[in-house]
């Protein structure tokens, strides 16, 4: 009978395990490895949220005909979180907030409606709109913060179906 000298290791994690920023976890299945990856929060929002800073990295489905409005925590530098429109489109004009009024959300909004493609240039922005009868399933904001501003990533089906305004 041949020996068989390859080991087998196991670990069980009971409460938390804390892995450093470049680590990888992989699985071998056969003669390949797999990345695993980390499970990504998703949570489906249908009136006014306040997002809390340990809600980072979450992916929020918006899926509501009536408007409400999402509000920023104030900005810590690695936090991050997705919006994302579900499939009930808005029939009146989602706002994703800062919590100050501050004026700190920069960025781009872009869409693929035209030949050419049309980008928003957002500077200094307060609040992010998903407008009323124009947001599509699947247009989504992305945000993310250096500890003073919120960068944002936009991208929506329709021409003007994702807007920013200034707090006055």
């Amino acid at each position: 009978m041949a020996k068989n000298n390859q080991r087998t290791r196991k670990i069980q994690v009971t409460d938390t395990l804390t892995l450093g920023a470049n680590a990888v976890v992989r699985k071998k299945s056969g003669n390949d490895y797999a990345v695993l990856l980390p499970a990504v929060a998703t949570q489906t929002l249908t009136t006014t949220k306040a997002v809390l800073a340990s809600e980072s990295g979450t992916r929020f489905i918006l899926s509501a005909a009536a408007a409400f409005v999402t509000t920023l925590p104030e900005p810590i530098e690695g936090m991050e979180y997705y919006f994302y429109i579900g499939a009930t489109h808005p029939t009146t004009t989602h706002t994703i907030k800062t919590t100050s009024s501050a004026n700190i959300i920069v960025g781009n909004i872009s869409t693929p409606e035209d030949a050419a493609g049309s980008v928003s240039v957002v500077t200094d922005a307060d609040t992010v709109s998903f407008v009323a009868n124009k947001a599509k399933h699947g247009d989504f904001a992305h945000v993310w913060s250096d500890g003073t501003n919120w960068y944002l990533h936009g991208m929506c089906a329709v021409q003007d179906a994702m807007t920013s305004t200034q707090a006055s």
